[in-house]
């Protein structure tokens, strides 16, 4: 190769990464707020940017680019949360039966009860965006965060719509089963799907009113609600619990039952039984020591096994007695939770097939 071809070469390959740094060098500086000089309109009336008609936007600050983006996303969530009111025990049925963990249709707005509004809002909104940022003298962030009213609109309108196609489906299924406890499910699912869609119709009326406006769901949500309660009133479950000499557990148990709707009956087509056992133990330590063990087993009407729970643990007290109301108090917990919980598993496991 010649002397100045080799030059060429080596001015061709000085051009090219020049260009690369180039790009990169924007790239950075573009997604870093802009910096000093007079603020931007938005920074005091983002309404003359952002037009209320058609953005829901807020403007938030920090002493950092993700301080300030997560402030104004909190600020969009406070809209939510203090016009929605989002049922705890709906928002966990659905994420169990659509799968989708933690999020109502993964399109609603977060209001974990525990959590600060704003610490995790741009992943829970769903088409949140975010416009421009600014960094004043004093080293102060702002960033604005914003929803297109019609673009989010028609996600929220689209994914009611879908939703009270599966509320007629699941309706005509709890139609078509003898079963009881079956019929049951499906009508709870079918309540699930119409609780939701309930908030995400309050949420799009905050985003679209005239879309929110404009459906028309084929099923009454307070007649729903009804034959859902009329189903449970109609399950009669019959409760025996051994090994329970002062009816503690049966006592936890029967709340249970009436806390779904349903009803103790000695006559009951349900047969909801528990065994318990407990023995004391010898641990090295400066307690009294129990071991116990309880076994929960629900038949359907038909009399074949719905959920079966056995469980055991050991509980401790400065006495006898005390170590006994832990155990108690342990079993009556893991009912209302695990068993619960197992329950709700069975019901969800006819929607599969």
């Amino acid at each position: 190769m010649s002397n100045r071809s080799e030059h060429k070469h080596y001015l061709l390959i000085f051009f090219i990464l020049m260009l690369i740094i180039s790009l990169i060098s924007g790239c950075a500086t573009s997604s870093s707020p802009s910096q000093g000089g007079k603020a931007p309109l938005w920074v005091g009336d983002k309404d003359a940017v952002y037009p209320p008609d058609e953005f829901l936007a807020e403007v938030g600050e920090g002493d950092s680019l993700k301080g300030a983006k997560s402030n104004a996303a909190g600020a969009i969530a406070q809209i939510f949360r203090t016009r929605v009111k989002v049922d705890s025990e709906i928002r966990t049925r659905y994420s169990d039966i659509t799968g989708q963990d933690g999020e109502i249709l993964g399109m609603v707005t977060q209001t974990d009860f525990d959590q600060k509004i704003g610490q995790s809002s741009d992943q829970s909104l769903s088409n949140l965006k975010y416009g421009e940022s600014w960094t004043d003298e004093m080293g102060r962030v702002y960033a604005v965060a914003y929803l297109d009213r019609a673009e989010t609109g028609n996600l929220y309108r689209s994914r009611i719509m879908d939703n009270d196609e599966r509320v007629a489906e699941l309706l005509g299924r709890a139609r078509s089963q003898e079963e009881p406890l079956r019929r049951y499910a499906f009508l709870d699912a079918a309540h699930v799907y119409a609780e939701a869609n309930q908030m995400l119709l309050e949420q799009l009326e905050i985003i679209n009113m005239p879309m929110a406006r404009s459906i028309m769901a084929p099923y009454d949500l307070g007649d729903l609600r009804a034959s859902k309660a009329d189903q449970a009133a109609s399950l009669k479950v019959r409760v025996e619990v051994s090994g329970d000499p002062e009816g503690r557990i049966e006592a936890v148990l029967s709340d249970w039952v009436t806390g779904k709707g349903f009803s103790v009956s000695e006559g009951g087509d349900l047969f909801l039984t528990a065994v318990v056992s407990i023995s004391p133990v010898e641990l090295n330590n400066d307690y009294e020591n129990l071991s116990w063990e309880l076994n929960i087993n629900l038949m359907d009407t038909s009399g074949y096994p719905a959920v079966s729970l056995p469980r055991q643990s050991r509980s401790s007290g400065i006495s006898a007695s005390a170590a006994e109301s832990r155990a108690y108090n342990d079993m009556a917990e893991m009912i209302q939770k695990d068993f619960n919980k197992e329950f709700m598993a069975y019901l969800t496991s006819f929607l599969e097939k």
